[in-house]
């Protein structure tokens, strides 16, 4: 029986944390990156140090990618922080037309919402 109170408490808790969390705080993101997120929100996020765009309606915090130095335009990615940079994304400012399957496919790992609708 000690047993069983030993595991069974410890997750009524955790269990009760979260619940209370989210009621306090139901716009917080869940694991889907379905938070609404206003584009004065993504505006505060402009730098290299802290770097989140939109792009096609998601948001998206690519602030390791930007610090990793893997972007093969290297400060190029930093035109897209902290606004709408669909534009820029499917329209590259180099003039080479959108970006490649691979880099649309690395983006839902950098999802942390969608782009509110003002």
């Amino acid at each position: 029986m000690k047993k069983i109170l030993m595991v069974t408490v410890p997750l009524l808790i955790v269990g009760g944390l979260y619940y209370g969390y989210k009621m306090m705080y139901p716009d917080a993101m869940s694991p889907t990156g379905n938070r609404s997120i206003p584009l004065s929100e993504i505006a505060e996020h402009a730098t290299a140090d802290s770097c989140w765009m939109a792009i096609q309606g998601k948001v998206y915090d690519v602030t390791p990618f930007v610090k990793s130095g893997f972007h093969p335009g290297k400060d190029a990615i930093l035109l897209g922080c902290g606004k709408d940079a669909t534009e820029v994304f499917t329209n590259r400012p180099n003039g080479s037309g959108s970006h490649s399957e691979k880099a649309f496919s690395g983006l839902p790992k950098y999802e942390i919402g969608l782009l509110a609708s003002n």
